[in-house]
């Protein structure tokens, strides 16, 4: 067996030239086709009612393809890639804001398999380096193992928690003297949906934490990341003040950015994180996860926010925030039965021409 030097992962930008070990897998057929689904409408949907608008829909049957289409839209080749199950958010939460800092993809996959479609586009970004977030329970080692095929180097970031998979992820992806981290719950999703984009913007992890405390990991990790400033993501319901007010005392800087509801803090977050506007948003259903968690990783290397909208309407204060966005691109992640049409309609009128 060959094998090269291997670079820690925070040594790799974007551009970077990966030094890996090669490793010799042998796919199992059955662990590729699992969870191959129907045709999708396709991967990339724009209907040309909306393209001259700027709206765009990145569609599919189900969140890998959806998660194949984000890739295929947004990324051409990548030597880094994360791939994240498509079955619970906790591990891709994190995963989200540190492949986007990195302008690397994040991919979706079940416990058991790879899709059809999410194997045709590992091929085509070939990386050298693939990261599996998360343990056994959520990417088996079949799956693992397969993902072989598609890079010389296959790593896996695991913990016993979601909270220590959180702050490995930031340690093996990021230095100290980090600007920024931001903190949300890892019990609830919508917050960190809307932080990522802001978090990798800005070159920093989203690290999770519980409603009424601080797991010891994620305060070990701040501790070493020594941020000049923390932005908690979500109201008291979500994250309490006496959490707050621990984490002031290890970071002074600490901020709450909260609101009515969801789409509130993703407005606000979206306010903080892109003060002059963005030409590129990407707008994602607030009442499901896994659209927003392909994406976020897109919208950082696009330098746009991700904005929540119900199935159904443009939250008002979401509306007001992509006036002051002055977007010439917005980008609907998910088919129609989590945005309908008429959201994407809605869209339209908030586009500045270029």
């Amino acid at each position: 067996m060959t094998t090269r030097t291997r670079t820690p992962l925070r040594a790799m930008g974007a551009t970077a030239t990966v030094a890996v070990a090669l490793s010799l897998f042998v796919v199992p057929s059955a662990a590729v086709a699992a969870t191959t689904p129907e045709p999708p409408s396709s991967g990339f949907v724009q209907s040309e009612e909306f393209a001259a608008a700027g709206v765009q829909r990145i569609g599919g049957a189900d969140r890998y393809a959806v998660s194949a289409g984000v890739a295929a839209s947004e990324f051409t080749t990548s030597p880094l890639v994360f791939v994240a199950s498509g079955e619970g958010y906790a591990d891709a939460l994190s995963a989200s804001a540190v492949a986007g800092a990195q302008r690397a993809p994040v991919l979706l996959v079940s416990r058991s398999g790879i899709s059809d479609l999410v194997a045709t586009q590992l091929t085509k970004l070939n990386p050298d380096v693939i990261v599996v977030v998360g343990g056994t329970v959520s990417v088996s080692s079949d799956v693992e193992k397969a993902l072989g095929e598609f890079a010389d180097d296959v790593q896996r970031v695991v913990g016993d928690t979601r909270y220590e998979v959180s702050a490995r992820l930031s340690q093996q992806t990021l230095w100290p003297k980090n600007p920024v981290a931001y903190i949300a719950s890892g019990q609830v999703f919508p917050d960190a949906l809307s932080g990522s984009a802001a978090a990798g913007q800005l070159g920093g992890p989203v690290l999770l934490v519980q409603k009424d405390g601080i797991p010891g990991a994620i305060g070990l990790e701040i501790a070493r990341l020594a941020p000049s400033k923390l932005i908690v993501l979500g109201g008291e319901n979500t994250i309490s003040e006496s959490v707050v007010t621990t984490l002031r005392g290890i970071v002074r800087d600490t901020t709450r950015i909260g609101g009515a509801d969801r789409y509130a803090v993703s407005a606000a977050t979206s306010a903080r994180a892109f003060p002059v506007g963005a030409s590129t948003v990407f707008v994602a259903s607030g009442s499901v996860f896994p659209d927003a968690l392909s994406g976020s990783a897109a919208a950082i290397k696009a330098h746009g926010p991700v904005l929540l909208v119900t199935v159904d309407s443009v939250p008002g204060v979401v509306g007001a925030e992509l006036d002051r966005l002055n977007p010439t691109r917005i980008v609907v992640l998910g088919g129609e039965r989590t945005v309908s049409e008429s959201v994407r309609a809605q869209l339209a009128g908030y586009i500045v021409p270029s």
